[in-house]
């Protein structure tokens, strides 16, 4: 995961700058996911961004946007739960323990 810099789309182009200490030669755009900031930190101050893993409850779930609701929400690993708004209280009683691409097999139940 990298932090961007500034981001530009249109619906002709799009462009983004990221900042790395790692080479980046060769990486296109399509090999990228932009991952947003939920705007809420876990139990131990850490950011929750979109598709994110968390643990609540001793249960797994990963951070969706929900267009239906216009905000974010939780559903199961599995995605077979009905989504549940995700906001401070949430946030507050999470760990953020991986994201989808970097730990896929988070996603086993």
């Amino acid at each position: 995961m990298y932090k961007s810099g500034a981001l530009s789309f249109s619906t002709e182009n799009h462009s983004f700058m990221f900042y790395s200490d790692k080479d980046m030669d060769g990486v296109k755009d399509d090999d990228m996911e932009i991952m947003q900031f939920t705007g809420q930190k876990d139990v131990n101050n850490t950011d929750v961004f979109q598709r994110d893993i968390v643990q609540m409850d001793s249960k797994k779930y990963i951070i969706v946007w929900d267009n239906n609701r216009g905000g974010w929400s939780y559903t199961d690993v599995e995605r077979q739960m009905t989504m549940t708004s995700f906001g401070r209280y949430e946030a507050n009683t999470c760990e953020v323990i991986g994201n989808e691409f970097e730990h896929p097999d988070l996603l086993n139940p």
